[in-house]
This record gives structure tokens, C-alpha cells and sequence, in this order.
């Protein structure tokens, strides 16, 4: 039935997941970071709770309640976000690369 299919596809999923990503965890942990490269990841988070705050269907069913839910919306957000108006790109740089990608995305199938 189409019940258990789900749970088995999610049970999947589940089983599936930590294997594929302890990997990129165990290549990616001891590359050391800059305070620019922090800042940029500050950054994404904070555009990712606007988002979240703007325009996610969910959030703001939730806080256009008679009674919102702040905290719960809050605790889905990052531990730690940075915000700045029109921040600046440095021409050439990855952060220039990733939103070229971010702003005309690749289609992918």
C-alpha cells in the first residue's frame, strides 16, 4: 500500500543519508577558513532566514496567526547570521561564482 511505500522510501532515505555525507564531513573539516570566507557564510544564512521570514508559505502561515509562534520559526533559523545592505562582491572572487549560479541556476534533468 502506498502508506508502508512511503515509510520505506523514507526509512531509505534515512539509512542512506549518513553515509553519504560523513565523507564530504571527514574531507572538508580540517580546511582552515578565512575571516572574508566566515563572513560570506554569515551572510548566505542571514539571506536564508529573509527568505524563510518573506516568503516561506509555512512561516508566515504561522506568524500570521492570532497566536504566532515566534520561537518555533526561530529555532528553525541559523545559530548565527550576519545581515549588511547591498553587500559588495569582489569581482572574480567564489562568492562572485556562486551567485551566478544562485541568480541563473543550471538545469539539471
Amino acid at each position: 500500500n502506498a502508506s508502508h511505500d512511503t515509510q520505506k522510501f523514507v526509512q531509505a532515505v534515512a539509512d542512506s543519508w549518513m553515509p553519504s555525507w560523513l565523507p564530504v564531513i571527514d574531507k572538508r573539516r580540517s580546511i582552515d577558513y578565512t575571516d572574508k570566507e566566515r563572513q560570506w557564510q554569515l551572510l548566505r544564512r542571514g539571506r536564508y532566514l529573509e527568505f524563510n521570514l518573506l516568503y516561506d508559505r509555512g512561516v508566515k502561515f504561522g506568524l500570521a496567526n492570532a497566536n504566532p509562534r515566534v520561537e518555533g520559526v526561530m529555532v528553525s533559523a541559523p545559530p548565527l547570521i550576519a545581515w549588511e545592505y547591498n553587500h559588495p562582491i569582489e569581482k572574480g572572487s567564489p562568492e562572485e561564482e556562486i551567485m551566478k549560479v544562485l541568480k541563473e541556476p543550471k538545469e539539471w534533468v
